[in-house]
């Protein structure tokens, strides 16, 4: 049960997160909002195409900022009740430092759960608005690939017979390349259908598809067989991969058995598996970072100059940036293992707050 000292330290970490978060929404809106300017120039994009596509990726951008708002929001807290000699004043009244992180740490801790619960699906449904929009006005190209929970459909075009054509596999191995038993639908520029192949295996190289067993059936001529056929493409494997959806366009409640779904098609899922393993520890994540800003600040007196203070979180968020992203960069390697990559971040953080904790003279404290 909180106390009353719990509850307005509560309120006082509650109003600090809210002003730091608004702040650094409205930055990232405004740069967002510059930036799919920049993206429309000379490709007559309606203003109002323009604050949508800012407004769809406006929660995902929050997304990654929520960290560095619940570390400053956080750090400013603390240096507010050391300026006001409100923490020794606490102190005084006998609680110690664990109680007085039991307040921030419950914050931080629900703002986390509530992110990745309620706002995640929200983030998702945008997400997928915000890559409509784009295809459409920014990049007006159409996506390549689509997977299904019957197997996956390429988009794609035949220039040796001038044949666009959709295919369809039910299986997928080496990421894309390797594909079992297909079918391709061809037709013309008018849309009107052509021919159908359907096959037991093919394996796309530069250029083409390299199929095995294969039932060429054309519009106005008799099917015939071909145990080995060669079938001209556009895509590319990178096409494939980058036409799949993103991990950001699917909610955390179904993206674990997205992950499962691809796995079982023969697609690598280390994309998804990190941003489903991010989500799962964003709540400790902002924990480790509300005790890391509580470490900073453990022996600051009311009169000391908290110009170096300043510095120091600076130095220190942007060596727990670079960690993280350097531990990703390692799991969508698959040079660690993708729950490692993200759950190491706030045991890192966690050891470096406890270090500074017993020693404080490595910050000039």
């Amino acid at each position: 049960m909180f106390s009353k000292i719990n509850l307005y330290l509560f309120k006082n970490f509650f109003y600090s997160f809210l002003i730091t978060f608004t702040l650094f929404a409205v930055l990232v809106f405004i740069g967002d909002f510059i930036e799919q300017f920049r993206k429309a120039t000379n490709k007559d994009v309606p203003l109002k195409i323009i604050f949508q596509l800012s407004s769809y990726n406006f929660l995902s951008l929050t997304m990654y900022t929520l960290p560095i708002c619940s570390f400053f929001s956080s750090l400013f807290s603390f240096l507010y009740l050391i300026r006001k000699s409100e923490l020794i004043v606490v102190s005084s009244s006998g609680l110690s430092i664990k109680s007085i992180l039991l307040s921030p740490i419950i914050l931080h801790l629900l703002i986390g759960f509530f992110f990745i619960t309620s706002l995640n699906p929200l983030m998702a449904v945008f997400d997928d608005k915000y890559s409509e929009l784009e295809y459409e006005y920014i990049n007006r190209v159409d996506k390549f690939a689509s997977i299904t929970k019957n197997g996956i459909w390429l988009k794609q075009f035949n220039n040796q017979n001038n044949l666009s054509s959709v295919l369809f596999a039910k299986n997928i191995k080496e990421e894309g390349r390797s594909l079992s038993e297909f079918m391709i639908l061809e037709y013309d520029e008018n849309g009107s259908f052509q021919g159908r192949l359907d096959g037991s295996s093919a394996k796309l190289y530069d250029g083409h598809w390299s199929m095995t067993d294969v039932q060429i059936s054309p519009k106005f001529d008799d099917p015939y067989f071909e145990k080995v056929f060669h079938y001209k493409t556009n895509i590319q494997i990178e096409d494939i991969s980058d036409s799949l959806s993103s991990p950001l366009s699917i909610s955390i409640w179904r993206i674990g058995k997205f992950i499962h779904f691809l796995e079982n098609l023969g697609y690598s899922a280390i994309d998804f598996k990190l941003h489903y393993y991010g989500l799962a520890t964003l709540p400790f994540f902002l924990m480790c970072l509300v005790i890391l800003s509580a470490s900073i600040t453990n022996n600051l007196k009311q009169n000391d100059k908290i110009f170096m203070t300043l510095i120091t979180s600076f130095i220190l968020i942007f060596l727990v940036y670079f960690i993280s992203n350097l531990l990703e960069a390692l799991g969508s390697s698959a040079q660690i293992n993708p729950i490692v990559a993200k759950a190491s971040v706030p045991i890192i953080i966690m050891l470096l707050s406890f270090f500074i904790f017993k020693y404080p003279k490595i910050i000039g404290r």
